[in-house]
């Protein structure tokens, strides 16, 4: 009596903006560390940045976001975590503006490092 043939390998098909772990080519036992590849769509417009935002009363928070996608995304992530009424808050840039939900990172002038101050009223 035979076994059946084990099922495929799941296939990796990605839809262009996420993130994905792979095997680069200068590694050569599966022993060692995977290597972060990015699929970019379009432009720079698409690429991943890190921001810092930090607060007064809690600790320190990191996001990854697009340069194009507006920061209302991770200001409603960051009310929902810290159970914040979002009147009751303010975003300031690393320049110390005041930063509008409707902004993207690059409007504001965010690079991939900067940090964003809470001040809460």
């Amino acid at each position: 009596m035979s076994t059946p043939p084990p099922p495929p390998p799941p296939s990796n098909v990605g839809h262009g903006d996420e993130e994905e772990r792979g095997m680069g080519a200068e590694e050569e036992s599966p022993g060692m560390a995977t290597k972060t590849l990015k699929a970019k769509a379009g432009k720079d417009g698409g690429a991943l940045i890190n921001i810092k935002v930090h607060g007064q009363t809690a600790d320190d928070v990191f996001f990854r976001i697009k340069r194009d996608v507006k920061l209302r995304r991770l200001m409603d992530m960051y009310y929902g975590k810290h159970s914040l009424h979002p009147k009751a808050v303010l975003f300031l840039d690393p320049r110390s503006r005041y930063i509008r939900p409707n902004q993207t990172p690059d409007e504001v002038g965010l690079e991939d490092g900067d940090t964003i101050d809470i001040i809460l009223t």
